[in-house]
C-alpha cells in the first residue's frame, strides 16, 4: 500500500512539473516573439482595465484590434438576425 501512495505522489509531481515546465517556455517563447516583433501595448489598453466590460475602447489597430472588430461584427451579425 505504501509503495502504492509512494508512486502516485510520484507520478503527481512529474505531471506538475511538466505543466510547469510547459508554462515555463511557453511564457518564455512569447517574450521572444514579442522582442523579435518589437510589442508595445497600445496605448487604449491601459494595464488595470478589467477585459469584461461593456465599454467600447477607442478604435483598435494592430492584429488585435481587427481581430476584436471582427469579433463585434459578428456578435452585432448575430444580434441582428
Amino acid at each position: 500500500m505504501l509503495a502504492f501512495v509512494v508512486l502516485f505522489l510520484l507520478i503527481g509531481t512529474a505531471f506538475a512539473a511538466g505543466y510547469f515546465t510547459r508554462d515555463f517556455v511557453s511564457r518564455k517563447r512569447r517574450a521572444e516573439a514579442r522582442r523579435w516583433r518589437e510589442y508595445t501595448e497600445p496605448d487604449w489598453l491601459p494595464a488595470g482595465t478589467p477585459a469584461n466590460t461593456n465599454e467600447i475602447a477607442s478604435p483598435a489597430t494592430g492584429e488585435l484590434g481587427q481581430m476584436l472588430n471582427r469579433w463585434e461584427s459578428r456578435a452585432r451579425a448575430r444580434r441582428a438576425s
